[in-house]
């Protein structure tokens, strides 16, 4: 018999054709071909991006339903132009309506909670809010660095799965936790920052091992793509939910979604494909460039301890650092909005619980569409050679964030005009999802060996505007007239500059080639081609 060669198509590696030797000598030969149709590493994808988006409704619901804990406090009228029926500032014991604050929308009053609606509600001023909203990424950065240590001595697939699942189940007692003291809230958000922090490393290390490069960037936005999806469903339908059924409902409907998705992703997810048990030969191919499945005797543990992890190269070089710079201001950006857009619209737009969340979602949609469009945007741009891999996460990361600080400037600066106040908001959203191509994905470009150890290092910095954004929009906005739109307008501009800073950084010192140190220790077989 002569040998076998399989030819991997150009057109969209949808097949791969096994030919014996003598069809190759211009004989005869019969073609067999493998229809990949939706793969394995297509089920990992949307249980990816379904974990991801449990994450995120995790993470941010209760800056949603937050809205509806707090007591709300007595009205105040004072000779302003404002409303002089305005709903109470929420975020302070003794509001005081200002010029400074715009009048209730017309038509977009709160949608009124039945009678039978009976939360209970609590005395939290200002700064208690944003050290409860801030609480859950002290956990949330300190397990980074473990959490890319996990997902290199067991695989992506364990870390990734219970720890979404140890965060459903504390989201399911948060009422308890509310209820009890503020303190425990406290203690159960840092304890779903730590369950979820192994997760993002734990992504990057199943994205290694899973994703061809023609097809990498896509992937990469298809499963990140489910944190903007997260955020349109909790600002979307959060604040109706907490208007008919009671905030504690919030809270225990994502944790049942949580835990049904755990129950597939169990079933259908393997850590790489040489340990899935039916994968193609024809897919296998596809993604590590051989037909061989490699797989170590103790499941994955000889190869992640036999290389140790090149601490000194990573932390001095400047790609990595260029990833860590955008990563910060880009998040800075984000969770400004992420965890406080209620709050601004509450406050200064003036409105109410359900037409809040729905405008609130309105950006994250917009998100949702630029960073699934952008993965597919370049990699057409790298693979017919258009541009390089590193110009073009440059290109995206600059459009990115200069658009984005761009629009939240412009929003301090629109009054009292909510449509233009929204709009911009959502393109600054929007185009913020193009990051999604640029430094998201870049780990993977640097080193596939340890994408997950550089991605934990860079959520690790980054992420620490998670607890100083809330707690700085807190200071600026604390006191009787800290509601205002002069003081959003600070931290439009706060948010805005840093964002220009590291975009800067990222175009100077990013990188779309591997690095050297790549090449270190033992790893499975991958396609680069």
């Amino acid at each position: 018999m002569g040998s076998t060669t399989f030819h991997i198509s150009e057109g969209g590696d949808k097949t791969v054709s096994k030919l014996p030797e003598d069809s190759r000598k211009g004989k005869p030969g019969r073609k067999i071909k493998f229809d990949l149709g939706v793969g394995k590493r297509h089920w990992l994808t949307i249980l990816l991006c379904l974990g991801i988006f449990n994450i995120y409704t995790i993470r941010i619901c209760l800056s949603i339903a937050i809205v509806a804990m707090v007591e709300p406090a007595a009205e105040h009228s004072v000779n302003s132009t404002a409303s002089t029926n305005a709903t109470a500032n929420f975020n302070e014991t003794s509001p005081v309506v200002t010029d400074d604050i715009c009048p209730e929308p017309k038509g977009l009053g709160a949608v009124q909670a039945p009678e039978y609606t009976k939360s209970p509600r609590f005395k939290w001023d200002s700064q208690v809010q944003g050290t409860i909203l801030g609480s859950y990424f002290y956990g949330y950065i300190v397990a980074q660095i473990p959490g890319g240590w996990l997902a290199r001595r067991f695989g992506g697939k364990l870390p990734f799965g219970l720890g979404i699942l140890i965060a459903g189940i504390l989201t399911a007692i948060t009422p308890v936790a509310a209820t009890y003291h503020y303190g425990a809230l406290i203690a159960i958000r840092i304890g779903e920052g730590l369950a979820t922090a192994v997760c993002f490393p734990a992504m990057q290390h199943l994205l290694s091992k899973w994703s061809p490069s023609r097809e990498r960037t896509r992937m990469s936005t298809l499963v990140n793509a489910g944190a903007p999806i997260g955020n349109v469903i909790v600002l979307g339908v959060s604040g109706f939910i907490g208007d008919y059924l009671g905030w504690e409902s919030i809270f225990y409907i994502y944790s049942a979604i949580t835990g049904l998705w755990f129950v597939f992703f169990q079933l259908f997810v393997h850590s790489s494909p040489a340990e899935h048990p039916s994968i193609t030969d024809a897919e296998m191919i596809l993604i590590t460039g051989s037909a061989k499945k490699i797989l170590p005797d103790d499941g994955g543990a000889a190869a992640a301890t036999k290389s140790s992890v090149p601490w000194r190269k990573i932390l001095t070089s400047p790609p990595v650092w260029a990833i860590i710079f955008s990563h910060f201001g880009q998040n800075w950006g984000n969770y400004t909005l992420l965890t406080n857009l209620p709050t601004y619209m509450k406050n200064i737009l003036r409105f109410e619980l359900s037409a809040n969340g729905l405008f609130s979602a309105m950006p994250y949609l917009a998100l949702w569409i630029f960073g699934v469009a952008s993965g597919y945007a370049s990699d057409y741009l790298r693979h017919h050679n258009m541009m390089s891999t590193t110009n073009v996460r440059k290109l995206f990361n600059t459009i990115g964030n200069a658009v984005p600080a761009a629009a939240l400037i412009t929003v301090g600066y629109v009054g009292c005009d909510w449509v233009a106040a929204v709009a911009l908001l959502t393109v600054a959203t929007g185009f913020s999802g193009l990051t999604q191509s640029s430094f998201q994905v870049n780990s993977l470009d640097l080193s596939l060996a340890y994408a997950s150890t550089i991605y934990s290092l860079s959520n690790t910095f980054a992420n620490v505007p998670g607890i100083v954004s809330p707690y700085s929009v807190g200071l600026i906005t604390a006191g009787p007239d800290g509601q205002s739109i002069f003081n959003w307008r600070i931290i439009f501009y706060l948010s805005g500059g840093i964002r220009v800073f590291t975009l800067i950084v990222y175009g100077i010192f990013a990188s779309g080639e591997v690095v050297p140190w790549n090449y270190s220790g033992d790893r499975e077989p991958v396609a680069t081609q």
